[in-house]
């Protein structure tokens, strides 16, 4: 399990001290962000050592580097972490994990995971049935569980959402 999973891109510096500055939409961003973490930029494995945030943007100090001029390399370079690393508990998963799975509704198949996004408050899976789109929010009025090995999404209710 040492797939690698993109948590953020490096947009920038932060100071004049040595901070990253990540954007970053990565659901499980306090499983990510830590630090002791080991991530990995621009094909280098370094070690979270400082972590904040600032608006919408994290800053992280690795390695102990605490000048600007050893960091500016990396602006521009996406932030990756092993999913192992991340500690998700068996009931957890990402969106990602959600992409190709069948959709099971009340025992049914409703169709695909074509895609998985965070949306504004909820997060969403768009699913393809029978040549029609259509979205699934991620909330416990429709999701009863994930079976990450059998790739199926067990939920309830939704086909009342295919239009």
């Amino acid at each position: 399990m040492n797939e690698l999973v993109c948590i953020g891109k490096v947009i920038n510096f932060f100071g004049i001290k040595g901070e990253l500055k990540i954007l970053s939409d990565f659901e499980k961003q306090n499983l990510a962000f830590k630090c002791g973490n080991k991530i990995m930029i621009k094909e280098e494995w370094m070690t979270i050592t400082s972590v904040r945030r600032h608006k919408n943007y994290i800053l992280i100090r690795v390695n102990n580097l605490n000048d600007i001029n050893l960091i500016t390399k990396y602006i521009g370079f996406n932030v990756y972490i092993k999913k192992a690393d991340l500690s998700l508990s068996d009931d957890e998963y990402l969106l990602d994990d959600l992409i190709d799975a069948t959709v099971i509704d009340d025992g049914k198949n409703i169709g695909e995971i074509i895609d998985a996004y965070m949306g504004t408050g909820s997060s969403y899976v768009r699913v393809m049935y029978k040549n029609k789109e259509y979205l699934i929010p991620l909330v416990e009025a429709y999701i009863k569980s994930f079976d990450k090995d059998k790739k199926k999404l067990y939920t309830n209710n939704a086909k009342d959402l295919i239009i």
